[in-house]
C-alpha cells in the first residue's frame, strides 16, 4: 500500500472512531481532552494561486470632461459668483447668509453675491454674456428661464451632484422635500434637471375679514360665482373703514401671466401640455376665465391695478375686496394693511371648478452655469447649504417665502405661532397643482398673454385672441426647441 492509500485509511478509521463516540453516552464529563483528528498529510505542491475577477467598471452616469472626475474633485479655495434680484431687507439677509456660508464653510469657498436687477433684467443680461461666455457661476432662474440658458448650452445638468455618492443626497433626504419642489426643475426639453429649489411660492386669494362680514359673508368664496357675486356686492356696499381717495373694487387684477395661469389651472385646464410639446390654454378653461374677468370688468366690479403693486396699497386702504397674488407678498400686504385702514384679513386658495382647489405654485429656482468642475461644485456646494433646512427655516421667516423641506417647517414652530396667516398658507402646499410652462421661449409667450389679456379686457373677442395667442406661443417653442 502506498502511503497516499495508507494517509486516506488513517483519516477514515479517525472519522469513523470520532462519530462512534459521539454517540456513546457518557457517564462522566471526560477526564482527559478528546483525540484530535488525525492531521491530513500536506500536499507536496502548492495549488496555482487563485486568480481575482477584474470588477466590471462602473458606467458613468456624466461627462467627465464637464463635471471632472466627481468623487474625487476638490473645490478647495473656488471663488463663485452668484446674481440675484433680491433687494432691500431681502438682500441684506441673503448678504448675511453668503457672509456665513464664507466663514464657516471647510473648502475655503468665497461666495460673491451680486444684485442684477430683477428676473427680467438677469435674464436679458445672461442671454447677452452667453456667446461671450460672460456669466456668473450661477444665478436665479424661472424653470423657463434655465431651459433657455439650456438650450445654448450654457449650464450644467444638476442630476450627478444629487445622485453623488459624495456631493449629494440619500434618498431620505430627497424625500424631506416637498414633491413639487422637486418635479418643477426637470426640464421636459431635456429630461434632466437644470435648478434647485432653496425655496417656492404660490398664488393665493387675498381678503378683507371684516369687509365680507359687513356684506354679511361668514366666510371667503369657494367658487368663482361666489367671488363675482361678493365682488359686485362690495362696489355697492364700501368698507366702512376704507381711507384715502379712489376707485372702490370688488377685485383689482394685474395683467400677468401667472394670474391668467392660475386662472385656468383653477379651472382644471394647463398652459402646457404634459410632455411641453404644445400650449393648450386656448380651451374651455382658458375661455371662461377670460370671459368671467372682462364681464366683472363691465360691470365695475373689477378693474385692472394702475401701478406697480398697486394692488397692494389699495387693498390696505380697505378700497378693495380681493387680489391674487404670490404669497411672498404676505410682509408688504401686512405693511399695507398697517399702515392703512387696519382691519382683519386672510389668504385662501383662489376660487375654483375643480371638486377641490388646484393652485399656481412656483418659484425660481438656482442654476450653475459651465465653468470648471472646481468652480461647478463649489457653487453646488453653496445651493446645497442655501437648501439645509436651517437655512431654509432662517430665509422663510425673513422674507414670506415657503421652505421647501418638510424639516425646514418644523423649525417654524415659534413662526407660525406669531404668523397665523403664513401658517395657514402653508397648508395649501399640500394641495393640488399646475406647473407653468418649464420650457424655452415661455419668457416670450408670458409678454404675449400679458399682451391678449389687455386685449381681450379692452374688448376683443376672447376665443379669437386664445386661439393665435397659442399659435403665437407654439411658434416660440418651436424656435427654441434643443
Amino acid at each position: 500500500m502506498n502511503m497516499r492509500k495508507l494517509t486516506i485509511a488513517v483519516v477514515t478509521l479517525g472519522l469513523i472512531l470520532a462519530f462512534v463516540a459521539s454517540c456513546a453516552k457518557p457517564t462522566s464529563a471526560p477526564t482527559e481532552a478528546p483525540p484530535t483528528k488525525a492531521p491530513t498529510k500536506a500536499p507536496t505542491e502548492a495549488p496555482p494561486p487563485t486568480k481575482e475577477p477584474t470588477p466590471t467598471p462602473v458606467p458613468l452616469t456624466y461627462d467627465p470632461e464637464i463635471y471632472g472626475d466627481l468623487e474625487n474633485l476638490d473645490p478647495s479655495g473656488q471663488t463663485v459668483t452668484y446674481w440675484y434680484q433680491h433687494s432691500r431687507s431681502r438682500e441684506e439677509l441673503l448678504q448675511s447668509m453668503i457672509d456665513e456660508f464664507n466663514r464657516t464653510n471647510e473648502w475655503g469657498i468665497t461666495v460673491q453675491g451680486e444684485y442684477q436687477g430683477h428676473y427680467g433684467e438677469i435674464y436679458q443680461k445672461i442671454i447677452a454674456g452667453i456667446p461671450a461666455n460672460q456669466l456668473p457661476s450661477m444665478a436665479v432662474a424661472y424653470q423657463n428661464q434655465a431651459a433657455t440658458y439650456a438650450v445654448q448650452g450654457a449650464l450644467v445638468a444638476l442630476d450627478p451632484y444629487v445622485e453623488s455618492e459624495k456631493w449629494g443626497y440619500t434618498e431620505e433626504e430627497l424625500a424631506d422635500f416637498f414633491p413639487i419642489a422637486l418635479a418643477a426643475d426637470i426640464l421636459p426639453q431635456f429630461e434632466a434637471r437644470y435648478g434647485w429649489p432653496p425655496y417656492k411660492s404660490m398664488e393665493v386669494m387675498y381678503y378683507n375679514e371684516d369687509w365680507l362680514a359687513e356684506l354679511g359673508y361668514d366666510g371667503p368664496p369657494e367658487t368663482w360665482e361666489e367671488f363675482g357675486e361678493m365682488a359686485c356686492k362690495a362696489v355697492e356696499q364700501p368698507f366702512s373703514g376704507a381711507t384715502g381717495e379712489g376707485a372702490i373694487l370688488g377685485y383689482e387684477y394685474s395683467i400677468d401671466a401667472s394670474r391668467f395661469a392660475t386662472f385656468v389651472f383653477s379651472r382644471g385646464g394647463n398652459i402646457i401640455n404634459e410632455d411641453g410639446t404644445a400650449y393648450v390654454f386656448n380651451g374651455p378653461e382658458g375661455r371662461d376665465a377670460l370671459t368671467f374677468l372682462k364681464d366683472l370688468q363691465d360691470r365695475g366690479c373689477a378693474g385692472p391695478t394702475t401701478e406697480r403693486y398697486g394692488d397692494q396699497t389699495d387693498f390696505g386702504a380697505g378700497r378693495v375686496l380681493f387680489t391674487i397674488g404670490s404669497i411672498s407678498g404676505l410682509p408688504y400686504y401686512k405693511q399695507a394693511v398697517d399702515e392703512g385702514a387696519g382691519f382683519s384679513w386672510s389668504v385662501n386658495p383662489p376660487p375654483h371648478t375643480t371638486p377641490k382647489p388646484r393652485l399656481n405654485i412656483y418659484g425660481a429656482s438656482l442654476s450653475i452655469f459651465k465653468s470648471t468642475p472646481e468652480e461647478q461644485l463649489a457653487a453646488w456646494l453653496f445651493l446645497k447649504w442655501l437648501s439645509e433646512p436651517e437655512q431654509q427655516a432662517k430665509w422663510a421667516s425673513g422674507t414670506g417665502y415657503f421652505p421647501t423641506r418638510q424639516s425646514a417647517a418644523d423649525l417654524l414652530a415659534d413662526y407660525f405661532e406669531e404668523h397665523p396667516i403664513y401658517k395657514k398658507a402653508f397648508t395649501f402646499m399640500s394641495m393640488d397643482y399646475g406647473i407653468e410652462s418649464p420650457v424655452a421661449g415661455y419668457d416670450e409667450c408670458r409678454d404675449a398673454i400679458a399682451e391678449m389679456l389687455v386685449a381681450v379686457m379692452e374688448g376683443e373677442d376672447a376665443q379669437m385672441q386664445l386661439d393665435a395667442t397659442v399659435e403665437q406661443c407654439n411658434e416660440y417653442l418651436e424656435e427654441a426647441a434643443p
